[in-house]
């Protein structure tokens, strides 16, 4: 019976045991690698979760670079000047600063609030370039834009605000 069962450690043993193209494979690669390929085999996504972080924060990066006044922290200052300054007595005063400083919003929802400025050309700038970007907007986005539209049509006391509405109305065919 000893024998039977010596011949079982010795195919247990050439099982455990690397052939020596694996050894080779194995003394070919560097540490580096080694270390890398157990991260990979431990958690795949969590590598490609960082890329794509990494990527995220890269793109930010450029943008802001690329953005110019912008992409500074004094524009960011400024946007949240003007959203809580919403709804205020100063809301067309910090409306106006911002816009002589940065040019009008690009942003869908900034334009928005500023058609509630007490400025004629404020708002009548903001209602063209709400215009043109409509088009790229959701239905439902659409649809909430042409009934501000609407209002201002009805409750401005500005005629040129008023022609300005109406003028947007008839060119989106409502």
């Amino acid at each position: 019976m000893s024998v039977a069962f010596d011949d079982y450690d010795d195919e247990l043993y050439d099982r455990r045991r690397p052939s020596w193209r694996e050894l080779d494979r194995r003394r070919d690669r560097s540490g580096y690698a080694r270390v890398r390929e157990k991260q990979e085999k431990e958690s795949p996504g969590k590598t490609i979760e960082r890329s794509s972080w990494l990527k995220g924060k890269y793109l930010k990066e450029v943008e802001k670079l690329f953005s110019g006044k912008k992409g500074s922290p004094e524009h960011e200052k400024a946007l949240k000047k003007l959203k809580n300054a919403y709804g205020t007595k100063r809301f067309t005063r910090v409306a106006r600063e911002y816009v002589e400083n940065y040019g009008l919003p690009e942003d869908w929802n900034t334009l928005l609030l500023l058609l509630e400025a007490e400025d004629e050309e404020l708002v009548c700038q903001a209602l063209e370039d709400l215009k043109a970007q409509a088009g790229e907007k959701s239905p439902l986005e659409r649809q909430g834009f042409i009934a501000k539209v609407r209002s201002l049509t009805l409750i401005s006391e500005s005629p040129r605000i008023k022609t300005c509405a109406e003028k947007i109305l008839s060119e989106m065919g409502t």
